[in-house]
């Protein structure tokens, strides 16, 4: 479990580093920038929430690891 919310956290901030990059391309007029924030855009308006929720199962992570650490 503990793998699978490591991976999650990857993904979502992965997730927000594309939308911010997309937010602030989309302004230039790239095609796939301006795509991917028509396709997502809560992303695009706030990436930094993807980010917090990504430190946030970053944390959970290093809590578990620490509780099962802890147990054996």
């Amino acid at each position: 479990m503990a793998n699978f919310i490591l991976l999650v956290a990857i993904l979502l901030a992965s997730a927000s580093y594309v939308a911010l990059n997309a937010s602030i391309l989309s302004a230039d007029g790239l095609t796939w920038a301006t795509d991917a924030c028509l396709a997502a855009p809560l992303a695009c308006n706030n990436p930094r929430l993807i980010a917090y929720v990504a430190a946030g199962l970053g944390g959970l992570w290093i809590l578990m690891k620490l509780v099962s650490a802890l147990r054996d």
